[in-house]
């Protein structure tokens, strides 16, 4: 079972603006990471940060995501859409 302080902060009602947000700002980061990452003017060293940043990113919104089903799971309320 999930510490409550998870549970908690993850058990909100569907269509909450600042999970909404969290999650369009996750995107939009891993989107400019990725497009900095495909210039052709990048040096490697560039690109392997700029490709770092991106799956880190991507390996964060996992987690939340995963957070949210499992405590949604947990309390017996249907997943999100």
């Amino acid at each position: 079972m999930l510490p409550q302080p998870i549970i908690h902060g993850f058990g909100f009602e569907k269509d909450n603006p600042v999970w909404k947000a969290t999650l369009m700002l996750l995107d939009a980061s891993i989107e400019s990471e990725t497009a900095y990452a495909l210039q052709k003017d990048n040096r490697g060293e560039d690109r392997a940060y700029h490709c770092g940043r991106a799956e880190a990113l991507v390996s964060f919104k996992s987690v939340l995501l995963t957070t949210r089903e499992a405590v949604l799971k947990d309390i017996g309320r249907p997943l999100d859409e």
